[in-house]
């Protein structure tokens, strides 16, 4: 038996519902290649390292590892709000937080290449992501844990 949904309005549809059910999520990206500004620091092209290896703002290493802030609409699930996956050698922790975004090449690259969520004012951080979504990809599952040693 197949089941059938309306295609042209499926992600127009998943977009409505994440609207009234979800929160909006912070995700810090690590952004890299930004050049230490620092008097006295210039780049030494045979070692891609600073000149002055003393530097106090990017201690010798010339490139500057920043964070950047993305904004987005998901569908928030605490731990308690799931069954715990029962097997053989006990209770495997699923994480403590499952979000829900709209896929897109964008996301995507945001969530590999993220340094920490804020969910609900709480820091958290990425355990791994699954593709979600029927003949296309339409939205990603993200299982993330509040200690980053996990």
């Amino acid at each position: 038996m197949n089941i059938t949904w309306p295609t042209a309005h499926s992600a127009e549809v998943i977009s409505k519902m994440r609207d009234a059910i979800g929160r909006n999520i912070t995700i810090y990206i690590n952004v890299s290649g930004v050049a230490c500004a620092a008097s006295g620091c210039t780049l030494d092209p045979v070692t891609n390292y600073s000149t002055n290896s003393f530097c106090e703002t990017c201690g010798g290493n010339y490139w500057l590892q920043t964070t950047s802030a993305w904004v987005c609409m998901a569908h928030i699930r605490w731990g308690s709000a799931d069954q715990p996956l029962y097997s053989p050698g006990g209770i495997v922790d699923e994480g403590t937080c499952k979000v829900t975004i709209a896929y897109s090449g964008n996301a995507l690259n945001n969530v590999r290449d993220s340094h920490h969520f804020v969910v609900d004012d709480k820091e958290m951080y990425l355990k791994n992501y699954a593709f979600k979504g029927v003949q296309t990809i339409n939205r990603l599952a993200i299982t993330l844990k509040e200690d980053p040693n996990v």
